[in-house]
């Protein structure tokens, strides 16, 4: 019976978040111009920079419309839901059409992903400006870059070990099977990137890959090596989570400089707070160093060395060991 009751309320609230997007989208439309992208690899601290940003004024989020199952019309943009891929420099009318929609707040996701404050109820209905975060979109950053003009494109980079150690943590382990196959989708998925299709040697390492860590990796790096093989191409502002955790202030400052903006005081206070997808496990070492060293108590270092491997092979060797980047490198890598 309580069950029941829990399931039945949770239908309501979710219910009730989309009529009040739904509202939202009919009685005005956001303004593209203005939009704000964040992109990162999934338990990468996208989510909480969306919260910080969303401090701005008339500012309203889009959670994931590269969610198959929240955006439907996704699944037939002719483009993989999971992880889009278009060479920068081509055409694709319907997704462009697609993002247009979204940008322009009249996409509404089955699922919004909100907390059901009043500030929130009269963002969501009278936000003007569009803020919208993807986990799935990395390679598809330099063709919406080339092809969107918007306000300005954050791109978060996390340590590849505590990414995958939050990712067998939680739902994604249900998203992979652990085979041969998967395995083996992922080299002719490089094979398909103009990016990485003359890396032979990488594409042949890839076949012996196995573990889950490994094959989480794998997605790690590509997912990561298309943004940084155009960083000195767009103007999109790349966001070390791990420098933000350290040095928020700094952090912040830099992060609203970009977009000619102060930093609002709520976004102090915000930047402080864990976001609403974070682990409950893991919410005590927000602001703390251990968060960004808790990866160590969860991974086996048999693992970590698999992990680290898959990176290195892509040639993404300013992670190492050490809880922070190489920042030199990571700013000057080249492929």
């Amino acid at each position: 019976m309580l069950r029941f009751a829990k399931n039945f309320l949770s239908v309501c609230h979710r219910k009730t978040l989309y009529l009040i997007d739904l509202l939202g989208s009919v009685t005005r439309s956001l303004n593209e111009k203005e939009a704000i992208l964040i992109f990162g690899a999934p338990r990468s601290g996208t989510t909480w920079i969306m919260e910080i940003l969303e401090t701005l004024p008339g500012y309203k989020s889009i959670f994931e419309p590269f969610h198959k199952y929240w955006y439907p019309k996704v699944q037939s943009l002719g483009v993989d839901p999971d992880r889009p891929y278009v060479y920068y420099k081509d055409s694709h009318s319907q997704l462009k059409e697609y993002l247009l929609k979204v940008l322009r707040g009249k996409v509404v996701s089955r699922a919004p992903h909100y907390r059901l404050t009043l500030k929130n109820v009269y963002r969501r209905i009278f936000g003007n400006r569009p803020l919208v975060k993807f986990i799935r979109a990395n390679r598809l950053m330099p063709w919406i870059a080339y092809n969107f003009q918007v306000r300005g494109i954050y791109y978060i980079i996390r340590h590849p070990c505590a990414v995958v150690a939050s990712q067998l943590k939680t739902f994604f382990r249900e998203h992979f099977p652990w085979t041969k196959e998967r395995v083996l989708r992922y080299v002719s998925e490089i094979k398909e990137l103009k990016e990485l299709r003359d890396y032979e040697k990488l594409t042949r390492k890839l076949t012996s890959v196995e573990t889950r860590e490994e094959i989480l990796a794998v997605v790690w790096s590509i997912d990561n090596f298309i943004p940084l093989y155009y960083q000195r191409m767009f103007n999109w502002y790349t966001v070390v989570y791990e420098r933000l955790v350290l040095y928020p202030e700094e952090g912040l400052k830099n992060m609203f400089m970009y977009i000619g903006e102060k930093v609002p005081e709520e976004a102090y206070s915000r930047s402080r707070l864990p976001s609403m997808v974070a682990l409950r496990s893991e919410r005590q070492y927000i602001g703390t160093r251990e968060q960004l060293t808790k990866w160590r108590k969860k991974l086996s270092e048999k693992q970590i060395r698999n992990i680290l491997k898959i990176v290195h092979w892509f040639g993404l060797d300013f992670y190492t060991e050490d809880p922070e980047p190489d920042y030199n490198a990571l700013k000057n890598w080249k492929p």
